[in-house]
């Protein structure tokens, strides 16, 4: 399959190849990498040129109005690549539960400080901060809207009871502020968290554990022309 694709907002210019693996004698589609497409091409309402060129030494080109977009090897730029890996993951090979690869741990020597209080909370009210002047207690920041009217058509068995919709109170405008005032919040310097252990190395740290290699039994040396 090759040429260009829109699909909703995707723009895509296709290469896409079925190659059967000489090993196994299954199928299987390449693709191409995506490939740069100009923004105009598809609304410019003109008609474009697309040319895809094959060589023998098994490398490709695409191209759009003779402007190189995309270019690779058969063999190593297509995805899933045509040449299979030499070697990969044993799936039969599983990491030991012994297996010990965290490079720290907490120190089981340690102790938390008799002083420490986890209790203490991270933030706590400013006890020097004080009501602002004219602060309105008895004010709420919004209020019922006086001027609103209850809809014509509106049905309390249907819609509820009907209620005024909040306004901003007028009076809390000019005022520092209003209803119940809290003293601002700030860290607070007893504050120390949840005690933990200090981190130290692993003695017994044997490495991120991998599986083991072997060899792909779907692999092949090299590319057999009839199947492309």
């Amino acid at each position: 399959m090759f040429g260009p694709d829109r699909c909703g907002s995707e723009n895509k210019f296709h290469f896409i190849i079925r190659f059967k693996n000489p090993i196994t004698g299954t199928y299987e589609e390449k693709h191409a990498k995506p490939s740069e497409i100009p923004a105009n091409i598809y609304s410019d309402g003109k008609s474009h040129l697309y040319t895809l060129v094959v060589k023998p030494d098994q490398t490709f080109k695409m191209f759009i109005d003779l402007n190189e977009v995309n270019s690779g090897s058969l063999l190593k730029d297509l995805t899933p690549s045509i040449v299979p890996a030499k070697e990969i993951v044993d799936p039969n090979d599983h990491k030991p539960e012994s297996w010990d690869e965290r490079e720290k741990i907490p120190d089981p020597n340690a102790v938390k400080p008799e002083d420490w209080d986890e209790n203490e909370p991270k933030q706590i009210a400013d006890s020097s901060a004080v009501k602002p002047e004219g602060w309105l207690d008895d004010e709420l920041e919004m209020m019922p809207d006086l001027e609103a009217v209850k809809p014509e058509d509106w049905d309390t068995e249907t819609d509820g009871e009907w209620e005024a919709p909040k306004v901003e109170n007028p009076k809390c405008k000019e005022a520092p502020g209003c209803g119940v005032w809290n003293p601002p919040m700030i860290d607070n310097p007893k504050y120390k968290g949840k005690w933990r252990a200090p981190m130290i190395e692993n003695s017994n740290y044997q490495g991120k554990w991998e599986p083991r290699k072997i060899a792909n039994p779907e692999y092949f040396e090299k590319l057999i022309h009839s199947h492309y």
